[in-house]
């Protein structure tokens, strides 16, 4: 169902796919705001839509870190409408999709909260799927792994016939895979769902996931329950007084990735009660910290989360002897988002997580004030194992941003 209604353009001319004037970009914020209309959205920022008659322009802005000043454009048409002449230098893509390819979990995840998982087709490391109907079709070879980074198989996308591809950039890099995919003649987004500042902008994606699918409709209804259920769990933490110091991470090759101060990670935390120990930094985007930076302020941790992909305390000591000295290591007091994992490695944290911010809300503030969300059992998160001394395992692979 299209939440479209009619309007009327008027914007500057841009280039195809990426513009990176600033000045352009707000001006075009302002004109399609006050001639078309848009598609409400209450917390993410980083997207917007607007709708000309039964066409939508989508907009991504900063898709990736540091990219500040880029913007990239969509121009989704029903099958069968006519693009006009003034509209021809956008990106053109046709709507309903049916045939997707996905770099990430996420974003598959967001699918599945519409209801479209029957549209996957291809997707990078296929073992990390969570969903019952996902695995069932890459077990079937209906979802085939298309790759990952550089040895993605161009080949088997092309195969595929993607209606669209979407997928999501680190850095500016990313600019030239999307290149190569292009100059295949292949439909490509950038998500940028990680870079928004509260837990709700991120979920609040799946209405850009689910324009493609013309299900604007939809989206806002499921959406708004979800938005309910977090506010009501950030209520009940508001009030707290005593709030413990949280660290979060795990080093890696000697680089410890802390989420941004202003990250949708420390809202978290800050949501569920807790006193991030990064909260005075002021960015989205994640911090690469040596360990020693870490370790001095990790000393005034309460409670530690999202070690990695840790199971046991051997797992972490095995990567850093130095952490078993950490006051919150010896106390116990660590927390992993890994309960929901598969034997493949998939976790359902990072796939339906991200459609069910109240879950995650619910067990953080149960770990950091026991019981205050009620006495139900935690979801998504465990204890990590302090009986095991173990080595480490292999980390599998997660995205960067993933903290």
């Amino acid at each position: 169902m299209n939440s479209c209604r009619t309007g009327f353009l008027l914007g500057c001319v841009i280039l195809p796919a990426i513009v990176v004037f600033t000045a352009c970009r707000d001006r075009a914020r302002e004109r399609y705001n006050a001639q078309g209309t848009t598609v409400h959205l209450k917390y993410a920022h980083g997207f917007s839509i607007e709708c000309i008659d039964s066409l939508k322009i989508v907009r991504v802005f900063s898709p990736w870190q540091g990219g500040g000043k880029v913007m990239m454009q969509y121009l989704l048409r029903p099958t069968g409408v006519v693009v006009p002449d003034s509209l021809r230098h956008l990106k053109v893509i046709t709507i309903p999709v049916k045939r997707v390819v996905c770099f990430s979990t996420t974003h598959a995840g967001m699918m599945s909260f519409l209801g479209v998982q029957e549209s996957l087709v291809g997707f990078s490391g296929p073992h990390l799927l969570t969903d019952p109907y996902y695995i069932e079709k890459v077990r079937e070879g209906k979802i085939r792994d298309i790759g990952y980074d550089q040895g993605l198989n161009y080949e088997n996308i092309i195969g595929l016939k993607p209606d669209l591809i979407i997928t999501y950039g680190i850095n500016a890099e990313v600019s030239k895979d999307i290149g190569r995919l292009e100059e295949l003649g292949l439909p490509v987004v950038l998500n940028a769902d990680y870079l928004e500042s509260a837990p709700l902008g991120k979920a609040e994606w799946v209405k850009f996931i689910a324009s493609f699918f013309d299900l604007d409709t939809l989206a806002e209804k499921k959406f708004s329950r979800v938005e309910k259920e977090y506010l009501a769990l950030k209520e009940v933490a508001a009030g707290v007084t005593a709030r413990p110091g949280i660290l979060t991470g795990l080093p890696w090759k000697d680089i410890w990735y802390m989420p941004g101060g202003r990250s949708f990670a420390a809202a978290f935390i800050r949501d569920a009660g807790g006193d991030y120990l990064f909260a005075s930094d002021t960015s989205r985007e994640t911090l690469p910290l040596s360990i020693e930076q870490v370790y001095n302020v990790a000393l005034g941790a309460g409670i530690w989360i999202n070690p990695g992909s840790a199971v046991t305390a051997g797992e972490i000591t095995g990567l850093e002897p130095r952490l078993a000295n950490l006051p919150v290591f010896k106390s116990q007091q660590v927390y992993n988002n890994n309960a929901r994992m598969n034997g493949t490695g998939g976790n359902e944290y990072w796939e339906s997580g991200v459609m069910a911010p109240h879950l995650i809300l619910s067990d953080l503030i149960n770990i950091f004030h026991p019981g205050l969300a009620g006495e139900q059992p935690l979801y998504f998160y465990r204890r990590i194992d302090f009986g095991t001394s173990g080595v480490s395992r292999t980390v599998i692979r997660e995205e960067k941003h993933r903290l």
